[in-house]
This record gives structure tokens, sequence and C-alpha cells, in this order.
């Protein structure tokens, strides 16, 4: 059995992985890095057996459409994540082209990725010429899953994983195989406890609210903003949600199943304001208590037309939620207090702060998911500081780290 990363393997973005076994070739995710402009993993193979979409982010869905052009090939996912996938495709392109940069894929591509996609569900079997794939729920978001494809040996692909449950998706289970592919995001990092990150950030809500401020939480539309609103329902906040976030709310109330508790879900965004158009934003400066808007990063969406009116309130606040890629506007806000917008640099007045929301496990609960796996190779992967986790299970097991492009053999 041979590996191969496209993309992905000692960098957070980009994710590509292709499985050479028997004869067949295999392709897990495809995505692309939402730098200003993007960045690509290498070509996929020009043929492709089958291919295996973990959930919906970018960096694991963004190229997908390209597949569309490849002979036959067709691509697996949960019916949420083909939803979801098929959204922030067409986003993408709006995005290129407000921003000037050539689209790697046009419209066609992405009607026809619709006809290659095989919707599996969360817990099912994939079958196809000999090929036997098995999913099973990765945590992390709605529709995320884990692969395990039964071949010479038994491999499992996790995506991105969380091993804790969360207001909005129950925690992945391990699952015996012989290799394990998986991702190492927070390697040597561990996470401060959920529920008191939650209480804190609650607190720093209601602290800017009685001081006569806003609360502007950036959040990325999938996943977060959900996580976000569900973590301040029944607050007593004025919640408004603006962005893309909307319409995955839509997506994720019509697939019940794949939520850790869809009544709870109903509750929480039933409460939220919606902001169906921008003409409503100065309504919604008036009004709202918090503001949750894409994007998650500040480089572009709604938040940067909140933050554009009232960067210059003290008694306002920017709560950042989520992952601050080097280069992004929300980086630059953390390391030096300053963020661009209309090509003009400000310093926000705001009060700045960032609360761990991360959907990914860290260190111990990836080494503990390891070894219940009881897998005799361990491939990590999506992540910049693979050594860390490393050296925590060297010894108990066989651990590799391929750069992009080479070729092992496991």
């Amino acid at each position: 059995m041979e590996l191969q990363f496209l993309g992905g393997a000692s960098e957070i973005g980009s994710l590509g992985l292709v499985v050479r076994d028997q004869g067949r070739t295999l392709l897990f995710d495809y995505g692309l890095t939402p730098t200003d402009p993007p960045s690509y993993p290498r070509p996929a193979p020009l043929h492709v057996d089958a291919a295996f979409l973990s959930h919906a982010h970018l960096d694991h869905s963004g190229m997908m459409p390209l597949l569309s052009r490849l002979p036959h090939a067709q691509v697996v996912a949960t019916p949420v994540s083909i939803a979801v996938t098929d959204l922030l495709a067409k986003d993408t392109l709006k995005i290129a082209k407000m921003e000037g940069y050539l689209p790697p894929y046009d419209p066609e591509d992405i009607r026809s990725l619709h006809q290659n996609f095989v919707a599996v569900d969360r817990r099912g079997t994939y079958r196809h010429k000999g090929i036997e794939v098995e999913l099973t729920p990765a945590g992390h978001i709605p529709g995320a899953t884990m692969y395990r494809y039964r071949g010479e040996k038994d491999l499992l692909f996790t995506g991105d994983v969380q091993t804790i449950g969360t207001h909005l998706v129950g925690p992945a289970q391990p699952v015996e195989c012989d290799v394990l592919v998986v991702e190492s995001t927070y390697a040597g990092k561990e996470h401060p406890d959920r529920k008191e990150t939650e209480r804190k950030f609650r607190d720093r809500v209601a602290e800017t609210i009685e001081r006569g401020g806003k609360a502007i939480i950036p959040a990325f539309a999938v996943g977060r903003a959900q996580e976000v609103l569900m973590a301040l329902a029944h607050s007593g906040f004025n919640v408004y949600l603006d962005g893309m976030a909307r319409s995955v709310n839509h997506i994720y109330s019509a697939s019940p199943e794949y939520l850790a508790d869809a009544k709870k879900f109903h509750r929480a965004t039933e409460s939220v304001h919606l902001v169906e158009h921008a003409g409503q934003r100065r309504h919604v400066l008036r009004e709202a208590d918090v503001v949750v808007t894409t994007g998650g990063m500040l480089d572009g969406g709604p938040v940067l037309h909140y933050i554009g009116e009232l960067h210059r309130d003290a008694n306002s606040s920017i709560f950042l939620t989520g992952f601050q890629v080097a280069g992004s506007n929300g980086r630059q806000l953390l390391d030096d207090g300053t963020l661009t917008i209309d090509d003009v640099t400000v310093r926000p007045a705001c009060d700045i702060e960032k609360f761990d929301f991360s959907a990914h496990a860290g260190h111990s609960e990836l080494v503990k998911m390891i070894h219940a796996t009881r897998a005799k190779t361990v491939v990590l992967m999506h992540g910049d500081e693979r050594e860390k986790l490393a050296k925590a299970i060297e010894g108990t097991v066989q651990v590799l780290m391929p750069q992009n492009g080479e070729r092992i053999v496991v």
C-alpha cells in the first residue's frame, strides 16, 4: 500500500492524500488554503477510482469540483458535507471574482460534481468495484467522517477529528485499524477546559454589554458560528447573525441526526435575529448586543463592516473564536493590534480577546485516540508541529511523517 500527500502533510491546509493499493487509486480529501490568493495542493492523479471527502471545510473540500473533470470518478461524502461543499464552492468563485484572482474551477465544475457525488450515511459503508470503505463520525462538525478502507491492510483516515462532545456534535469513537492516518493540528498543545472557556466567554460578552458596547464575534460559517450561538443560548443577549452561517444553519436543521441535540440547536438558532441584507446593518448596529458574523479570520465578509463602524468605540469588543492563519487580518489583529479594512490599516480601540472554541482534538486526546485504534503504523499529517506528537507515541508504534509529494509504503 502506497501513500502520497498532494498537500497538507506538514502544514495545516490544502489536504489531499492519494492511496494506491491492489491496482486501485483512492483520494482522501482535496482542499485549498484560503489565503489571499488561495494556495493549492499538487494536481490529482489523472485516474481516481474513488474519492472520499471527510468534511466540508475548505482546506479539505475546496478543490473537489476539479475532480468532476476526471473520468468516472465517484466522490463519497455524507449528505451534510455535500450540501455545505456546494455552498462553499460557489462562495470560492464569488471571492475570486471580488479579489481579482483566477478561480481554480468554474460553475460547470460545481454542477458536474453533483453528478459524481455519492451520498453515504455517517455510519454507512461504500462498496464499488471491490472497494470497501466504512464511515464513522469524526466529531469536529456535523457531517464530518473518518474513513476505514478495507484493503491489503485496514487504513483509517481521520480527516479532522474531535474526541470530546460539544454543543453541536458528539465525540469521535476510535476505530481499530492497521494503519492510522491522523491529523496533528494541535500536536503539543492542549485545549483549556471547554465549559470554563464558555463561561468566561459569556462573562466577557456580558461585561461588554453592561458598559454600553457591542460584542463583535467573527466566526467561521461552518461549525464555529453554530457552536458560538449555542454557547450564547438563553443568555438573554440580543444576538444577530450575519453572513453565510445562516445558510449553513438551514442545512444542519434539515439533518437533525447529525447534531448532538437537534432540539437544543433549533432553540438556539430560533432565538437569533437574522441579517438578511446589507441594508439592515445600520439597524443592527443600533439594536444588537452581540453580532456573530463571517469571516472568521477577518479577511472579508460582513465582519469588516461592523468593525469599521465600531473600531473607535472603546466600550465594544472583538472576540475571536477560531484559528488565525499567518498572514490573515485576524493574526495581524492578535499580533500587533491592527487590521486592514479597504486598504486602510486601523488600530481598534475595542477590547480584543481570543477564545479557544476549537473543534480539533488536543495533544493528549490525540495520543489517547491513537493508542485506542491499536494501529501498528501511524502517519501524522495536517500539522506544523508533528514531531511533538511523534515523540509522545514513538516506541509503541511505527511513526511516519512524509512530506508533500513523497511516496511511502506502509
